[in-house]
């Protein structure tokens, strides 16, 4: 990812901090009483020089102690973007230096991943951009950005004799309800000057999807990795025609994929969102320094051929987090962001747009960035 200019301004995320902190902001956790602790024993050794090496080990041992560990329940998708970061931090223990263990659930789609997290069934969860107007909503939160994907197609196969987006009029296109791929058709139509009432439109998840496109049950669909590899190797890589990618609209818009949490989890456990959030910083990085690892680490944990993964992971730009910290600091991703809920507005999935601060809190990637780079 081509890095902006660094030296920001980062009193400008004091607007962002306010109003999305609630009750629950960071709290001093165990790690920033150290230094307090570490100055009591010294000045108890200064009083007492008989008990200056005591007091020297038991500061040590304050600065060197644990976590409370805590066991999260944590929502992944069966795709690269949805998971690469959480398997990276696991195989590498970067959660459990954080004290966290992770239990994953998977999902194949962020509403219903979204209604488990309001349930209470999980406790924080990736999301592509598609299921972001539900944190609109202010069912769920934004606290870290972690990519811009490019990867959410709209795919018809060669016999349909559709060669263009204008093509589509009169057509059957699928598309599943509340997600990117239906953000991907939207701006497609749009684009053609088309409206909805010019298509036949119905509602599949990405499973019917496959199958309805590969038996030719329907025109078009819209669909994202791994089902849009899976599509392309049963019907043939030359049969298939790619009209548009959400890539193709990043003129207009940014399609982030970010870590989602409920706003009463969240204010119930501030320290564990930066735990949870240093161990993901720690990963961005891992992954930038071995991308192969990385890829070979996510096909075998969603059992999904090497090169499809690779494939998706290449379509994908990536946040190291350097970068990640840059635009969650500067307001570049709040940008992003109400953009994105503009568009939701526009397609009737939220009434108004609300202000984003109320709901992207990047308050804990900025502690846990800062506690990486003392």
């Amino acid at each position: 990812m081509k890095k902006l200019p660094i030296g920001l301004l980062t009193v400008m995320l004091c607007g962002l901090l306010a109003g999305c902190s609630g009750n629950g902001g960071p709290q001093q956790n165990a790690e920033t009483k150290a230094p307090e602790a570490m100055t009591e024993a010294k000045q108890q050794a200064e009083a007492n020089p008989t008990t200056e090496a005591a007091a020297a080990e038991a500061a040590k041992g304050q600065e060197t102690a644990k976590p409370e560990t805590v066991k999260l329940r944590v929502a992944y998708h069966p795709n690269f973007g949805g998971n690469n970061l959480y398997i990276t931090a696991e195989k590498n223990g970067f959660f459990e230096e954080e004290g966290l263990i992770v239990e994953p659930v998977k999902f194949t789609a962020g509403p219903q991943e979204i209604a488990a997290m309001v349930a209470g069934d999980v406790d924080i969860g990736y999301i592509g951009h598609g299921a972001t107007f539900l944190a609109v909503q202010r069912q769920v939160n934004v606290f870290l950005t972690e990519f811009l994907g490019n990867g959410d197609e709209l795919l018809t196969y060669k016999e349909s004799g559709i060669t263009s987006l204008e093509d589509l009029k009169g057509k059957t296109i699928a598309t599943a309800p509340g997600t990117s791929g239906e953000t991907v058709l939207k701006l497609a139509l749009e684009k053609a000057g088309l409206s909805r009432d010019d298509v036949r439109i119905v509602n599949m998840d990405a499973a019917g999807m496959v199958a309805a496109i590969v038996a030719k049950k329907v025109d078009a669909c819209t669909l994202w990795p791994p089902q849009t590899s899976e599509v392309r190797k049963t019907m043939g890589e030359e049969n298939v025609v790619r009209l548009t990618t959400i890539g193709d609209f990043r003129d207009q818009f940014a399609f982030p994929g970010h870590w989602v949490v409920t706003p009463k989890y969240m204010d119930a456990h501030p320290d564990v969102m930066v735990r949870f959030s240093r161990a993901m910083l720690k990963a961005m990085d891992y992954r930038k320094e071995h991308p192969e690892e990385t890829a070979e680490n996510v096909a075998e944990f969603i059992d999904a051929p090497l090169d499809g993964v690779v494939a998706e992971m290449n379509d994908i730009d990536l946040f190291d987090a350097d970068y990640c910290y840059q635009v969650m600091t500067d307001k570049t991703a709040a940008k992003w962001y109400d953009a994105l809920q503009n568009l939701y507005v526009q397609d009737g999935k939220v009434e108004k747009t609300v202000p984003v601060e109320e709901w992207f809190c990047p308050q804990f990637a900025k502690e846990a960035y800062e506690s990486l780079h003392k």
